[in-house]
């Protein structure tokens, strides 16, 4: 067995699914998700990191690392957050008992889901291929640099054909496979539902792969194809399109786009999460205040 097991993708590339999946498994615990700009500071240690991410899991469950892998019988933990990619110098810390899965997915398809998801990350098809390109080429050096302890994956494999890939994962970790792992929707995940990951929650569809052919317009396509095709090319996307040459000023448009509109939408976002939080904490206020108090005889 390996442990821990880091997961890497770019955002909307299928990490949250995939973690689903292992921490079904019966020895697997995967996090999904913590502030990783603190627990990895510059110049923190291995053991420095692993405490940071233990105290943030103890914040969220009540329990810290160890005590949670001891009341779930797990024995491999690990870690899942599509901003590791900015820490794959010190995730290096942990070899070589580490194991990391990168998990890539087809850019035009990742792109259209940034769009509609409307984040402020991506507002239109030139900078979030921008952004999927200088990812997902840090994930393939990192993976050149450590390529035996890196095991890279397609998300529209695991979503065509679960049981190969999961297989493959197993193994590459050295644990056996388990069907428990393609019955994720039942068991637990210690992943929270949000607006975000929701299509995790259900039935796995094969149209997800390919949702991009529809909705997103030719040029779009072209842009992506433009930007990215050596990149989708060697990863076993082929660019089904002529490649767009983008003038300077379609450049500079998109660029603004992107400041502009992302600014608006990123202002939008954490205001609705501020409002939400402070209606949560004036409902349990006031039913704490008010509410009566139930007595056991």
């Amino acid at each position: 067995m390996h442990s821990p097991v880091f997961l890497i993708g770019t955002q909307r590339s299928g990490t949250t699914l995939l973690c689903k999946m292992l921490t079904a498994h019966p020895d697997v615990f995967i996090k999904n998700e913590l502030p990783v700009r603190s627990v990895f500071r510059p110049g923190a240690s291995k053991e420095q990191i692993k405490e940071r991410i233990s105290f943030y899991i103890k914040e969220r469950s009540g329990l810290d690392l160890e005590s949670l892998l001891q009341k779930e019988g797990k024995s491999i933990w690990g870690l899942k957050d599509p901003e590791l990619t900015n820490y794959m110098d010190q995730l290096e810390l942990f070899l070589p008992e580490a194991r990391f899965i990168i998990i890539t997915r087809d850019a035009r398809a990742v792109v259209n889901s940034y769009m509609k998801n409307m984040w402020g990350l991506v507002t239109n098809a030139y900078t979030g291929a921008l952004r999927w390109l200088d990812e997902t080429n840090r994930q393939l050096e990192f993976e050149a640099r450590n390529h035996d302890a890196v095991l890279l994956i397609r998300y529209e494999d695991l979503v065509m054909d679960q049981f190969s890939t999961l297989c493959k994962v197993c193994e590459f970790i050295n644990i056996p496979y388990k069907a428990e792992m393609t019955e994720y929707g039942s068991r637990a995940s210690f992943v929270k539902v949000s607006r975000e990951n929701k299509k995790t929650f259900e039935a796995l569809d094969p149209k997800m792969t390919s949702k991009w052919e529809k909705e997103l317009t030719g040029k779009q396509i072209s842009i992506v194809n433009g930007v990215c095709h050596s990149t989708l090319d060697k990863i076993g996307y082929p660019t089904c399109k002529e490649p767009l040459c983008i003038s300077r000023f379609e450049v500079l448009y998109y660029r603004l786009h992107q400041m502009i509109l992302g600014e608006i939408q990123i202002q939008y976002r954490w205001r609705i999460i501020r409002y939400w939080r402070q209606l949560r904490s004036m409902i349990s206020y006031v039913g704490g205040k008010f509410l009566p108090v139930v007595r056991r005889s």
